[in-house]
């Protein structure tokens, strides 16, 4: 049996290791251990000690992107309402104090004071029992872990939480804005339909399909009908899918989510998407490129994308008030549950190349804004067959540099018909090249653009 032996003022002291060791492990179960945050914490929702009839309750919220601003931007706008921030602090390891941690986020022509790292201790303004704490811990700009911590009984999280989410949803820089899957607000040109040259009969199956739905969806509900509504725009690169996106986003009064095709990569943010749409509606969920978006379609295989999509566009969960406008230049490359299910795309616009009358008008449109002499337009329009809007969007800004370069770079240069042709010679000649890299066989008109990208 091991002891030890201790010399003192009273003689020596004589103990078994094994009782020794039992004996300080029951004290220090009953030491309460604690550093200086937690101390602080508990002194501010317990004022009294009282720890044994109060327990103190924990809720946590983790951030991973760059919704946490406007999440704190609604918290802090219904703190701001009906509570008071007593003080606000910092530790090093739980010990020494410093200064707390916020980072100012500029949204266009708004500054918003977002938390970082520190201890923020809250009261109701109304009444000072109901006390909560919220401790921020980052490991990121963005990602961000919120733990409250209230006295049970006093203080209702699921209460909160829930004004702290209409605030987002009714209130928040987010409604009615137009963002990005990542959370990072858009800016567009102020077009409207005279902008683009477009078919009367696409216009208005456009017209009637988003902005009049949008505007009596609660009509549509009313007599049983589905409440959201699926638009698909299909065709070469450059022949006005997104321009028509752009038109539409200043049509429709809602909120706009813009979906990239290198936005989505994980399972479940597509649900996530869907999920703020149905809270923000009216909204338009735009999807670009969308036979590219996460690697949609089942060449192979079911992707686990896919039927995620599937049944965010038509699933158990009601779109209401929710339209989707997505594009594609590969329509062929879309799973058959996309393109033939009503519900998911309801109607699908077909974006070809414009024949010689659009043609002439597109190029009449482009060059109103300069000054031109002498010029055979229906010339231009016979020698560019199977272009796109943005190829003779192109056309002119070449012929507008070679006429800025032959005045001697003036303010005021005249496009003259030399310069259209030239103009097209280069790109026919860039057409030529790339082909020619590609390939391919370049024969006038026949060589298409998707044989030329794809």
């Amino acid at each position: 049996m091991s002891r030890i032996e201790l010399d003192t003022p009273i003689g020596t002291v004589s103990a078994d290791l094994d009782d020794l060791s039992r004996d300080l492990s029951y004290l220090l179960s009953k030491v309460k251990k604690t550093d200086k945050v937690d101390q602080s914490i508990n002194e501010f929702i317990i004022p009294n000690d009282d720890s044994v009839n109060h327990a103190i309750e924990s809720k946590r919220k983790y951030y991973h992107d760059r919704s946490y601003i406007f999440w704190m931007q609604a918290m802090m706008g219904i703190i701001e309402e009906g509570y008071t921030i007593v003080k606000a602090e910092n530790y090093n390891y739980g010990d020494n104090m410093t200064a707390p941690v916020w980072f100012d986020e500029k949204i266009g022509d708004v500054t918003i004071k977002v938390p970082h790292k520190l201890v923020m201790f809250v009261e109701s303004k109304t009444n000072p029992e109901e006390r909560f704490v919220i401790m921020f811990t980052p490991f990121d700009e963005y990602e961000v872990d919120m733990v409250f911590q209230f006295r049970s009984g006093t203080f209702d999280y699921t209460s909160f939480w829930e004004k702290v989410e209409n605030y987002f949803y009714t209130q928040g820089m987010l409604k009615g804005a137009l963002f990005s899957a990542d959370f990072k607000m858009l800016e567009t040109e102020t077009l409207s339909w005279s902008d683009m040259i477009i078919k009367d009969t696409d216009r208005k199956q456009l017209e009637r399909n988003l902005v009049k739905f949008i505007d009596s969806v609660e009509l549509f509900q009313k007599k049983g009908l589905r409440g959201s509504r699926g638009v698909l725009l299909a065709g070469p690169p450059g022949t006005g899918k997104t321009l028509t996106c752009k038109v539409l986003m200043n049509e429709i009064d809602a909120t706009v989510l813009y979906v990239a095709r290198d936005a989505v990569s994980d399972v479940g943010q597509i649900t996530e998407l869907y999920k703020m749409a149905r809270r923000f509606a009216p909204s338009i969920v735009i999807l670009e490129d969308i036979d590219t978006l996460g690697g949609l379609g089942r060449d192979e295989a079911d992707h686990p994308l896919l039927g995620e999509f599937l049944n965010c566009l038509a699933g158990v969960e009601e779109n209401n008030g929710v339209v989707t406008l997505a594009t594609t230049n590969h329509p062929e490359k879309l799973d058959w549950a996309l393109t033939d299910r009503p519900g998911r795309f309801d109607v699908r616009l077909k974006f070809d190349y414009p024949d010689e009358e659009t043609r002439l008008a597109i190029l009449a449109k482009y060059l109103e804004p300069f000054t031109t002499k002498g010029l055979k337009l229906k010339s231009i329009t016979k020698r560019t067959e199977k272009f796109s809007g943005a190829y003779l969007h192109e056309l002119v800004q070449s012929a507008f540099m070679f006429a800025h370069e032959e005045c001697g770079y003036c303010d005021n240069p005249t496009i003259h018909q030399k310069h259209l042709d030239t103009a097209l010679e280069q790109i026919m000649g860039q057409r030529e090249t790339v082909s020619r890299e590609k390939g391919l066989t370049y024969s006038g008109d026949e060589l298409t653009f998707e044989e030329l990208y794809n």
